[in-house]
């Protein structure tokens, strides 16, 4: 079987409010860079585009380094055309600072009050160009997981979206071992409970290889 084309995008995204400081979330890149690693060893050509990480690139990978959503996106788009899948596992900022102070900002006793605007929505811009590519997303809710996962799929016309719960007992960042659902075309659905990500990654892939070597 001939090897997929696979676009990996993974890690945090910083969005900068000033010189020295700026908005992000607890995301590591662990889920995204064991579905790179996993996708290599299966034989695919696979390129991962990354946000900030304290991670080793696995060997035989393509990496593009980003910092900002919209750095992501560029670079998303830039290897859209070569690709025949791409897995969305990055933790992207929904929002960055309406403004970049080219200084540090000093401290007052004043409010500060801190504008955010929308960051572009990398999954949708993929699910409206995909043709025959393969679209994977990720989800993270804290309320009403397998109703927003499908819901999220639907809107963002994903073929497969992996959901994962998160609250104030429970977080998957940095964590090895995490539950998850992934679900599929004709609303699959199959729970992967207490599985290191290197697991998730190797189920993905392999649905991921089913619905292409099928067609």
């Amino acid at each position: 079987m001939k090897p997929l084309n696979i676009l990996v995008v993974a890690g945090p995204t910083r969005e900068p409010i000033d010189l020295v400081r700026f908005i992000t979330n607890h995301s590591t890149g662990t889920m995204g860079y064991s579905i790179a690693a996993t996708a290599r060893k299966l034989g695919h050509m696979v390129t991962l585009v990354t946000g900030p990480t304290s991670l080793k690139t696995p060997g035989g990978i393509g990496i593009i380094q980003v910092i900002t959503a919209k750095d992501m996106f560029n670079a998303v788009k830039a290897n859209f055309k070569k690709s025949d899948c791409v897995i969305m596992a990055a933790a992207v900022s929904d929002f960055r600072p309406n403004g970049y102070r080219t200084a540090k900002i000093k401290r007052s006793s004043r409010l500060l009050v801190l504008k955010l605007k929308k960051n572009p929505d990398i999954l949708s811009w993929i699910g409206k160009r995909k043709g025959n590519r393969l679209s994977i997303g990720f989800c993270m809710e804290t309320s009403n997981l397998l109703a927003n996962a499908r819901k999220k799929m639907q809107q963002k016309n994903a073929d497969i979206i992996v959901a994962n719960k998160i609250d104030a007992q429970q977080s998957v960042f940095g964590q090895g071992v995490t539950t998850v659902f992934i679900i599929g075309p004709e609303d699959q659905q199959q729970e992967l409970r207490k599985k290191s990500k290197q697991g998730i990654a190797r189920i993905l892939l392999e649905k991921i290889e089913h619905l292409w070597y099928k067609r």
